[in-house]
């Protein structure tokens, strides 16, 4: 007689319990958010204020080097680019690093069972703004928001193999300001 009573308030205080965990998750995940745009924001500001604005650019991006010149923020001319055409400007370095957490779904032959998520960490140069180091890691999981992940799920009983991570890594070498043509 007593019993259903108090299996219904240990569900109730478990799932109290789980609401106050998710919260305080989310709420820490959302903290260091807001601090990682704070900081971008700032860099940002002291990257569109530095003293020259045509720069000398060396990046070591993964396994490859770039060397370039950029002018009036396109990449003119390149010292040395064993990166096969990959070469990047300071501007969109920053848009790598502004792209943190940002879903995007992978779509196979099986449908769009799986999405890509990218985290990046960056670390800012403290006197020019630029990102000095981008660590990005992409990981692949199951995109249970999209229908045919669920198809799939009651039909074999099954989750897609959606799982992996690739990590890279860009270190700014060297940034100057550029010489007068």
């Amino acid at each position: 007689m007593f019993r259903r009573p108090v299996l219904l308030s240990a569900a109730l205080a478990l799932l109290l319990a789980t609401c106050v965990a998710a919260g305080a998750w989310i709420s820490r995940d959302a903290r260091a958010s807001e601090a990682s745009q704070r900081e971008y924001l700032a860099a940002r500001a002291r990257w569109d204020t530095r003293p020259f604005r045509d720069y000398r650019l060396v990046v070591q991006d993964g396994s490859c080097t770039y060397d370039v010149l950029v002018r009036n923020g396109q990449i003119n001319s390149g010292y040395r680019d064993s990166c096969n055409l990959r070469a990047r400007t300071v501007e969109s370095l920053f848009a790598i690093a502004g792209g943190s957490g940002v879903p995007a779904t992978h779509c196979s032959v099986y449908g769009c069972l799986c999405e890509t998520v990218t985290r990046v960490v960056a670390e800012y140069d403290t006197t020019l703004g630029y990102p000095r180091k981008l660590i990005m890691e992409s990981t692949l999981r199951p995109n249970w928001r999209y229908l045919d992940f669920w198809r799939r799920f009651f039909a074999d009983r099954n989750t897609a193999q959606c799982d992996g991570v690739n990590r890279w890594t860009i270190n700014v070498l060297y940034v100057g300001a550029a010489g007068v043509p």
